[in-house]
């Protein structure tokens, strides 16, 4: 397990003696990781009691002492048959061992030790909650965890930071053509990143057949090499059956390659949102052999270069997507042993969980062919925000851990959870961030528990049951839309399609009530909740009429800017355009009530 308690544990095992002799202790030739560790592990401890504990070598601790031993000491024993990222807490006589597996396990073991036994919160890259100790304590039982997931990246803007990441226990970051803050790459010292090789030509990891192949440099010369579409070539996807663009494509992936040695994975993937497979009579035969399934033909073309990839650089991984058309799996074609499958999710409705199969276009059935035809394998995409406008209350935190229990049950390897890369005031989006990071690294975790904890540890004890009706009454608006069989996917202008009007007015009034009881609690706490207060004036905003409301429209409207302004929101959706926000600004109050 990886979590023993949500409160700390009471310090009752060590011998009095220990109390003024406290070290942390590391190997006697430490890698990077476990110096890092013990510089995380010293910093905790000095937020918590005021002590600064010496960090030393093994070969040079005192007698008597308490020891926290972090990495892999005489102390832990002979080195274990690690899974990746795998942690142990454990406690023993003399204090306590922090281990894991050599890239990661050292400073996972040491967060959570800090998380799990002393009760360390961080909420977000800049605020956490440190308790207050006169020693801290000793775990109450042994606690040894490795998450399902090889690969876990929640893909928040508050996520690009690197040390917060890994305090999350994510290891990988992605870059996409929407961001307008960089991401932090995560250190060596602090076990690196599973990285992806950025396209610099787009901004992005991903959607890779544009980057490679460019059509304003080949598609006049080789309109051969680009898909038939209708009768005539199209710069929209590539004709995956000509030798020459093949060749061409494997020799510009290898030269990307060399560039960025630091790459573990590389995309080999279609266009996104730009047409389907190639129509010409080659493609197609190679379709028909797959039983009707792009998927095989693309399959079938990754399969090439990434055998193309291994010879030159057997450590990198070639990825590649099952989105949209390619998302039916093939009957015949297996991907290669250095290949990845993302699925994605992105037609799916995210008002219930989708295990239910009832709004998740298919997906699920997906998963279950992809994981059998995949072991080992398959990596998932899902969806959680609301792409069209992030700044609308967003009904699915009832259903991200179901979801998330499915992944793992399918065997994926990998997560990423595509949330809020733009926008620092998206519906609780810490909230979404901090969930769902918990949720990969362990997908058994209590989410209620996790909800209420955050709630009340972020938003403040007085806002925090008021916020959990708030949440409850989106979520059962949601539902009612489920039950009906109407999907709410991850892009739409609007609310108005599943929530009531007298539903919405009781929502707004909650999110009033709990600004009121967090300023009562304090600055910090009501600063928080009037940031997702945001979320349901917005949605008022765009419903006034309709919804009723009497007041100054215009007036509302600045009020509204003005609060954006003060949490730095540079992005309302998803967008490349930095005007996009100010621009949507003006449509609003231009959208004034006649009278």
């Amino acid at each position: 397990m990886s979590r023993t308690s949500v409160t700390p544990n009471p310090c009752s095992t060590m011998p009095d003696e220990f109390a003024t002799r406290e070290v942390i202790v590391l190997p006697d030739a430490p890698t990077a990781v476990e110096r890092s560790a013990a510089k995380e592990l010293a910093d905790g401890i000095e937020r918590m009691t005021g002590r600064l504990l010496p960090i030393i070598a093994e070969s040079t601790v005192p007698e008597p002492s308490r020891r926290f031993y972090v990495g892999a000491t005489r102390a832990a024993g002979p080195a274990a048959d690690w899974k990746p990222d795998e942690i142990l807490v454990k406690p023993v006589a003399d204090g306590v061992i922090l281990t894991g597996h050599p890239q990661r396990g050292a400073i996972y073991a040491v967060d959570t030790y800090l998380e799990d036994v002393c009760g360390v919160r961080w909420w977000t890259s800049t605020e956490a909650h440190y308790p207050s100790y006169g020693r801290v304590p000793q775990p109450a039982a042994e606690i040894r965890h490795a998450s399902p997931f090889t690969y876990r990246e929640t893909y928040y803007l508050d996520g690009f930071d690197a040390d917060f990441k890994v305090r999350l226990k994510g290891n990988v970051s992605s870059l996409t053509r929407f961001m307008f803050a960089p991401m932090n790459f995560i250190p060596p010292e602090k076990g690196g990143d599973h990285r992806l090789y950025f396209f610099k030509g787009r901004g992005s990891a991903y959607h890779c057949f544009v980057e490679i192949l460019p059509p304003w440099e080949h598609f006049a010369a080789h309109p051969e090499w680009f898909s038939l579409r209708d009768g005539e070539r199209r710069a929209e996807q590539l004709c995956l059956v000509n030798p020459a663009m093949k060749e061409r494509f494997i020799a510009e992936t290898l030269r990307r390659l060399r560039e960025d040695p630091a790459a573990v994975f590389i995309q080999v993937s279609q266009n996104d949102g730009t047409g389907g497979a190639c129509e010409c009579a080659g493609c197609q035969a190679v379709i028909a052999e797959e039983g009707g399934a792009a998927s095989g033909f693309y399959l079938r073309f990754v399969n090439d270069v990434a055998a193309a990839v291994e010879q030159e650089f057997p450590h990198v991984t070639v990825d590649t997507f099952a989105y949209h058309f390619t998302r039916k799996p093939p009957a015949k074609a297996r991907p290669r042993h250095n290949v990845t499958v993302r699925l994605c999710d992105i037609t799916s409705g995210f008002n219930e969980p989708l295990e239910t199969r009832r709004l998740d276009d298919g997906f699920t059935a997906d998963l279950e062919a992809w994981s059998r035809i995949a072991p080992g394998r398959l990596y998932v995409w899902d969806y959680v925000a609301n792409f069209s406008s992030y700044m609308l209350p967003r009904p699915n935190l009832g259903v991200l851990a179901a979801n998330v229990r499915l992944f793992a049950r399918s065997g994926a390897i990998g997560v990423f959870e595509q949330g809020d890369a733009l926008c620092t005031a998206g519906a609780f989006a810490p909230l979404m961030h901090w969930l769902l990071a918990h949720l990969l690294w362990n997908p058994a975790a209590d989410e209620k528990a996790l909800v209420q904890d955050f709630l009340g540890g972020y938003y403040g004890p007085g806002a925090a049951p008021l916020l959990k009706r708030y949440l409850d009454g989106f979520n059962s608006a949601a539902a009612r839309h489920a039950a009906q069989g109407k999907k709410i996917g991850c892009y739409h202008r609007n609310i108005d399609f599943f929530i009531t009007p007298a539903e919405a007015r009781e929502a707004r009034g909650l999110m009033a009530a709990a600004v009121a009881a967090a300023e009562r609690d304090g600055r910090d706490f009501a600063r928080r909740v009037r940031r997702e207060k945001l979320s349901i004036d917005h949605a008022f905003l765009l419903n006034w009429q309709v919804w009723g409301e009497k007041g100054d429209y215009r007036a509302a409207v600045n009020d509204w800017i003005e609060t954006c302004r003060e949490f730095g929101v540079a992005a309302f959706r998803e967008t490349t355009d930095r005007g996009d926000f100010p621009n949507y600004c003006k449509e609003l109050l231009a959208a004034a009530p006649a009278g």
